[in-house]
């Protein structure tokens, strides 16, 4: 109980910081941008919407086209991006065969940025890993969905020293963590049901409403909760992101959700 009430403490503090603009991440440019370059993901998790819910269909609409992903790129020099890039959101980035080309394009025109890889790691072995470690990603965050990775990762990861794991690897034990407490995980704005939702709460201070989300189309979206895309606030292709990010109704929209002023029904329905 003197936990809870901590936690309510804590969460209220948070909040009301917030709302007095005393925390105020808009100030200055986004630090992170995430950007799908394909939709298409391998596995198919119970606690993830790609379970049961194809989002773009067709195959030709799972890989975001080249014209979008340099576009995207060089308005980010424009906007003298140094924050860190993930290439992803609900698609798995390494089922990507141009990957390392367009980190290495990344790298080329953003050089003091960082290249965070999310993966499965269903893909990831020696020869990939090397591959991407020298096109320039920084490090990779790898999910564990089943009991044991595949041998390629396996023998990769149990070959390397205690210091590169370190310096480039976070290792996410969704499958152990969902027969558990489920701790690390979300409903997605309201997409995924959980067993232990009695035990999430809305968000505070809402980090996820704070940076952009690029969908294979080269949309931005309001979050990456946003599975299916239902609030989209422009494309790359026909306005630059500068322009999207700093539009007056977008920045105020985020703003509130970073204050807990909870407008659309993803985020009334968004449990963390």
């Amino acid at each position: 109980m003197i936990v809870e009430g901590k936690s309510l403490v804590v969460r209220g503090a948070r909040k009301s910081a917030a709302r007095l603009r005393m925390i105020n991440p808009f100030r200055s440019l986004f630090k992170e941008i995430e950007f799908e370059t394909l939709a298409y993901c391998n596995r198919k998790c119970n606690y993830c919407p790609n379970v049961d819910y194809e989002r773009f269909g067709a195959e030709e609409n799972f890989f975001m086209k080249e014209d979008v992903f340099i576009t995207l790129i060089d308005q980010l020099v424009d906007l003298e991006f140094e924050g860190e890039l993930a290439p992803h959101l609900y698609g798995e980035p390494m089922a990507d065969p141009r990957l390392a080309k367009w980190v290495t394009h990344v790298r080329k025109q953003l050089p003091s940025s960082k290249v965070k890889i999310v993966t499965n790691g269903d893909f990831l072995d020696r020869e990939s890993y090397t591959e991407l470690i020298d096109a320039g990603v920084d490090y990779f965050v790898v999910s564990k969905h089943a009991e044991k990775f595949k041998r390629g990762f396996s023998e990769l990861y149990d070959k390397l020293g205690k210091e590169e794991k370190e310096k480039r690897f976070t290792i996410r034990d969704f499958i152990v963590d969902y027969s558990e407490d489920q701790a690390m995980m979300n409903n997605r704005g309201g997409e995924v049901s959980l067993e232990n939702l009695s035990t999430k709460k809305p968000p505070v201070n809402c980090v996820y409403a704070t940076y952009p989300v690029i969908n294979v189309f080269g949309d931005l979206i309001l979050c990456c909760q946003d599975y299916k895309n239902n609030y989209v606030f422009g494309n790359v292709m026909e306005t630059h992101l500068r322009d999207l990010w700093y539009d007056p109704d977008n920045l105020e929209l985020r703003k509130r959700i970073f204050q807990s002023h909870f407008d659309l029904e993803i985020c009334q329905n968004c449990l963390m």
